[in-house]
């Protein structure tokens, strides 16, 4: 899994139920991508994840194999959204949106998953 806009620290990890145990709290493994181990749905794979909400914006947390992605393993964080009410998008990001807008507006894009 990978969380854009942050580093986090990957608390536990495993297969089954998290228990609410922290595994090596002192000093946990930091990082901003990390594997989520494979499961069922009996006995599903878990990772549990701290980081810190002080960078305003939607960010994305996916798995990076797309069809995951497409699949579901994707979801945007809003954070402060307070914040992002206040913020203005830089000229070249709102020029190629418009663009794009203005392309998919004419044309049909054949996208079946999330790009990623």
């Amino acid at each position: 899994m990978h969380l854009h806009g942050h580093n986090f620290w990957v608390l536990a990890e495993g297969n089954g139920v998290w228990d609410g145990k922290i595994v090596n709290e002192n000093n946990p493994i930091r990082r901003d991508t990390q594997l989520l181990l494979p499961g069922t749905e009996e006995n599903p794979g878990y990772l549990v994840l701290e980081f810190e909400t002080d960078n305003p914006g939607v960010w994305p947390l996916h798995c990076h194999i797309a069809w995951h992605s497409a699949g579901g393993m994707y979801l945007n964080i809003i954070e402060h959204p307070e914040k992002l009410k206040l913020m203005k998008a830089p000229t070249p990001v709102v020029e190629t949106c418009r663009g794009w807008w203005n392309y998919t507006g004419h044309e049909t894009v054949n996208q079946i998953d999330s790009g990623v």
